[in-house]
C-alpha cells in the first residue's frame, strides 16, 4: 500500500465542503480537458438549434424549443457536476482516473445527439403538441433513440460509480477519515441508481412495442422520488455517526 502523500498538517489546512476536505482544489490537467469537452457538448446543444428567427412565426418556433434545450442543457451539466465534485474531492490523475474520465467524455460527446431528440419529443408528446417538435419520428425510430439514450446514461453514471469506486480503494492513501469514507461509498449509491435506472428503460425500449416505448421514457420521473429519498437517508447517516 501506497504511504499517504497527506500529513495531519496538510490535511488541516484543506477546506472542507459538504464535509469532505477539497484535495484537488488547484485543477488538474484531467480536470481542465475535461471541463473543456463538457463546455464543447454544451455548444453542439446550441448549434444544434435551428437558425436565427427571420420571422415571427419562426421566433415562436424558436421559442417552444427552449424547454427542450434547457432540460438537455441541465443533464450535461448535472454530469459536469457530478465529475467536478468528485475531482475537488480526491484531486486524483493517475491511469484509472484518466479512464474512467476519457469514457465519461467520450460518452457526453455522443449522448448529445439523442438528448436533444428525446426532450424535444419528450415536451411534445406530453405538452399534447404546446411544444412541438420538428424532428418527427415514429415509435420504431424512438424505440432505438431511446436505447441509445439509455445506454449512454447508464454508462456516464456508472463512469461516476466507478470514480467513487477507485478513490474508496485509495482511501488510506488519501487519508480519507470516517465521514468521507462514509459519504465515498454514498456516492456509490448515488449514482448507482440513475445508472440503473437508465439500464432497466434501455430494456423497456427494447422489450415493448409501439405505443409502450413512452413507458421506457417515463422511467426516468421515479429519479424524482428515489434520488431525494437517498438523500435524506444520507443525512440520517451523517447524523448517526457524529
Amino acid at each position: 500500500m501506497a504511504v499517504s502523500q497527506w500529513t495531519e498538517t496538510t490535511l488541516s489546512t484543506l477546506n472542507r465542503e459538504d464535509y469532505f476536505r477539497i484535495r484537488g482544489e488547484s485543477s488538474t490537467r484531467l480536470e481542465t480537458f475535461v471541463d473543456a469537452a463538457f463546455a464543447f457538448a454544451v455548444t453542439m446543444l446550441v448549434i444544434s438549434v435551428d437558425d436565427v428567427p427571420r420571422t415571427y412565426n419562426e421566433f415562436v418556433d424558436a421559442l417552444q424549443s427552449i424547454p427542450a434545450f434547457v432540460a438537455s442543457f441541465f443533464q450535461v451539466i448535472m454530469f459536469w457536476l457530478g465529475h467536478r465534485n468528485w475531482s475537488q474531492r480526491f484531486g486524483l490523475e493517475d491511469r484509472t482516473a484518466i479512464t474512467l474520465s476519457l469514457i465519461l467524455v467520450c460518452a457526453i460527446l455522443v449522448l448529445v445527439f439523442p438528448l436533444r431528440v428525446v426532450f424535444g419529443s419528450g415536451f411534445s408528446y406530453f405538452s399534447d403538441g404546446l411544444f412541438p417538435y420538428p424532428f418527427q419520428v415514429g415509435w420504431p425510430e424512438m424505440r432505438l433513440i431511446l436505447i441509445v439514450y439509455g445506454t449512454g446514461f447508464s454508462v456516464m453514471c456508472s463512469m461516476i460509480v466507478l470514480l467513487y469506486f477507485h478513490a474508496l480503494r485509495r482511501r488510506e492513501w488519501l487519508s480519507l477519515d470516517a465521514q468521507e469514507v462514509l459519504l465515498t461509498r454514498s456516492k456509490i449509491v448515488f449514482w448507482s441508481i440513475p445508472a440503473v435506472t437508465g439500464f432497466v428503460s434501455m430494456l423497456v425500449a427494447w422489450l415493448t412495442s409501439d405505443e409502450g416505448v413512452i413507458f421506457a421514457g417515463i422511467v426516468y420521473f421515479l429519479l424524482f422520488v428515489l434520488l431525494p429519498m437517498h438523500r435524506v437517508i444520507e443525512r440520517r447517516k451523517l447524523q448517526a455517526s457524529h
